[in-house]
């Protein structure tokens, strides 16, 4: 996996030069930071395990957005060194505009290899799993590192209400199977990992199958 505890990685082609600041979350207790355009909903760079390595990427393939002189006005983007950037690393350490409560930004593999284990179990029986559950965060980050979420196929519900159906908290629309929606939605799953820039994939390879 490159994680740039040397020094900063690659950055994805095509988003570089971009404005956004800098997110974090934890898998396994081991936190990553990212750049991330909060206006496009756009993942700016890999997965970096590295405060340093995030900071120095940062000052290399990104914009800030900072007050401008004139009256305090914001929106002001240009580059900015890593002692700038180092400051929103550790901000991303404690505080989010992505994910505000810490716990939502703590995530354990073997959560999420459980939820996708639940969501085979309601293809294989064709029943709803009612302790099924699936973490958004890697999901969203994979759309926001990938070119956006894969549409649902015609007369298929979006992944919140593919969610929600195989849990039992929503029913089963009418000719319907819970084998056919839990299908659809590791379908969407694999493309959403199979999708991803960078190395994003190899942050998530369990929602896969």
């Amino acid at each position: 996996m490159n994680t740039g505890n040397i020094d900063a990685p690659e950055p994805i082609a095509g988003r570089t030069g971009l404005a956004g600041g800098i997110e974090s979350f934890t898998l396994d207790r081991q936190r990553f930071y990212f750049g991330y355009d909060h206006k496009q909903g756009r993942v700016l760079s890999p997965a970096i395990d590295d405060a340093a390595a995030m900071a120095r990427f940062a000052s290399r393939h990104m914009q800030a957005i900072f007050p401008g002189r004139l009256f305090g006005l914001l929106g002001k983007t240009g580059p900015k060194d890593e002692a700038f950037w180092a400051e929103l690393v550790t901000w991303s350490e404690n505080a989010s505009d992505l994910r505000p409560d810490p716990l939502d930004r703590a995530l354990t593999r073997i959560r999420l290899v459980a939820g996708v284990s639940k969501l085979a179990l309601a293809i294989r029986e064709n029943r709803v799993v009612y302790e099924f559950a699936l973490d958004m965060l890697p999901c969203d980050l994979l759309v926001a590192a990938g070119d956006g979420m894969p549409p649902p196929a015609d007369g298929q519900e979006d992944i919140e209400a593919q969610i929600a159906i195989v849990s039992g908290d929503t029913p089963l629309p009418p000719g319907r199977e819970v084998a056919d929606v839990a299908r659809a939605l590791q379908a969407r799953l694999n493309a959403l990992v199979q999708g991803a820039h960078g190395n994003w994939a190899e942050m998530f390879p369990m929602l896969e199958s």
